[in-house]
């Protein structure tokens, strides 16, 4: 990857990119990290709460979940697909 042959908005886009992707990420972790902070505490509340919530994960119905993640992963590969054939 050159950066001397790359456009000065090209350059932009892709420092952007990068910085939006880490501070999604670390906010994404810190959030799961108080979540988890948070459910382990040992008062009552907390621990009818926390099985309230997995009560709730286990009644999941995987088969749905599933039929989601596979129609997110078609749109995903059509529109890898559309920008492949946008940029030839």
């Amino acid at each position: 990857m050159s950066l001397v042959g790359r456009d000065l908005f090209e350059l932009w886009r892709l420092a952007l990119g990068l910085t939006c992707t880490v501070y999604a990420t670390v906010v994404t972790v810190r959030s799961l990290g108080g979540w988890v902070a948070y459910f382990s505490g040992k008062d009552r509340t907390t621990v009818l709460l926390r099985h309230y919530v997995l009560a709730q994960l286990v009644s999941l119905r995987l088969g749905r979940f599933r039929d989601e993640l596979l129609r997110i992963a078609f749109w995903l590969a059509a529109l890898v697909v559309l920008l492949r054939l946008h940029v030839s």
